[in-house]
């Protein structure tokens, strides 16, 4: 399967586009075009829409490579007034989700949310996520570093919750929200792995220590779109 770098080349190469192209369409900085060519980071909010468009694509395809829908046309720019179009959605996007967790009424939280992100059903289909189960949320912190970095976004599918080991799930510990690998341990218990272990050491919890610590998943972490940094 093809990577992000991998389709941007592709149509660079399709519509003779340069490296200085990408530069002047997106206002990225040489060194981030550069890390997109190479798949050190991918592009994301505003970049993304504006390279999807020099690309004559969708930002869909060029993050995850959905095939395009017959008689596809070029993105054009919108803002909060702009209807949805018919393979659009809104999903939930939290700036801050730690108070979610905290409160413990997920729910409430995602019904009282106004802020909102667009994206296309197809997305949603092709991975078999449903619409109410789509939410997204700004990480924080570091302790999933390079993989996830403080600020970016991630997709959260509040449908899977099984836990698959090795796979990235959201999970609130003791009323705090996390992204965590997670792994199966026996009788019941579960491994708690950030990617920086350096900095944040595995936790071990059975299963009586789940529910004494408060553990939860919240789900698991589909996608994730990297701020660029200056």
């Amino acid at each position: 399967m093809s990577s992000t770098a991998d389709r941007i080349q592709k149509r660079m190469t399709e519509l003779s586009l340069k490296h200085k192209d990408l530069v002047n369409a997106t206002g990225a900085s040489k060194g981030a075009v550069s890390h997109w060519l190479s798949g050190v980071n991918t592009p994301s909010g505003d970049r993304l829409l504006s390279l999807a468009r020099l690309l004559k694509t969708t930002p869909d395809w060029v993050l995850n490579g959905f095939d395009l829908p017959e008689g596809f046309q070029q993105i054009e720019t919108w803002d909060n007034n702009t209807p949805l179009d018919d393979d659009e959605v809104e999903i939930p996007f939290f700036k801050d989700f730690s108070f979610a967790c905290g409160s413990g009424s997920i729910g409430e939280a995602i019904a009282n949310e106004t802020r909102k992100l667009r994206m296309s059903k197809a997305t949603l289909r092709n991975l078999s996520i449903t619409k109410e189960n789509a939410i997204a949320a700004t990480a924080v912190g570091d302790s999933m570093a390079p993989k996830i970095l403080d600020g970016d976004t991630i997709h959260i599918d509040l449908g899977r919750k099984t836990i698959k080991d090795g796979k990235i799930f959201a999970v609130c510990i003791g009323g705090l929200f996390y992204c965590k690998r997670l792994y199966n341990l026996p009788f019941g218990g579960v491994r708690i792995v950030s990617d920086n272990s350096d900095e944040f050491p595995e936790i071990q919890l059975t299963a009586e220590q789940i529910k004494d610590q408060e553990f939860n998943i919240i789900g698991w972490v589909w996608q994730i779109a990297t701020m660029e940094r200056w």
